[in-house]
């Protein structure tokens, strides 16, 4: 059921209410969230000196070289310019430390939840019963996939000299 979706990338919105929400089709996005949804999983390089700057506008990047790990940020025009690490920010490599996590803890929810169905199989069928194991299975899968690109990101994060509080 998973094995299709493994290298397919992952959209996240946060609703009205703070919620935040994952999906792997993009049609199952609320149109009024589909401005805000973040896409994980993207494979793309990521461009060299390119910095966000400390304001919250999404729209504001400026070029710069990039600062060593744990360098000061250099001050240009009034606007404080975010350390970068690998040609990211800490921002950047923490949401997407966030999300993985989020999504392993998803993953472990579900699995809590259908292990929890099969506890009274007296009144479910042999075809409901092996169906749920499956699914569990199907989970059970992707929940190692997640830890994998949850250990690669970390493993990237060491090189780039990331540091513990963006991880």
């Amino acid at each position: 059921m998973f094995a299709g979706t493994v290298g397919a990338e992952t959209y996240s919105w946060v609703d009205s209410s703070g919620t935040v929400h994952f999906t792997e089709d993009i049609s199952q996005v609320p149109k009024k969230y589909l401005k805000k949804v973040r896409v994980r999983g993207d494979v793309s390089p990521v461009v060299p000196g390119v910095v966000e700057n400390s304001t919250e506008s999404p729209a504001g990047v400026d070029a710069v070289s990039p600062a060593p790990a744990g360098a000061i940020a250099p001050v240009e025009s009034g606007v404080k310019k975010e350390v970068l690490y690998g040609n990211r920010s800490g921002k950047s490599w923490k949401a997407d430390f966030d999300t993985l996590r989020a999504e392993i803890g998803a993953t472990d929810d579900q699995i809590t939840e259908l292990n929890s169905r099969l506890v009274d199989t007296s009144k479910m069928s042999r075809t409901d019963y092996l169906s749920i194991q499956s699914t569990i299975r199907n989970f059970q899968f992707r929940r190692v996939e997640l830890e994998k690109k949850l250990s690669s990101l970390n493993d990237q994060a060491s090189r780039a000299g990331v540091p513990g509080e963006f991880r």
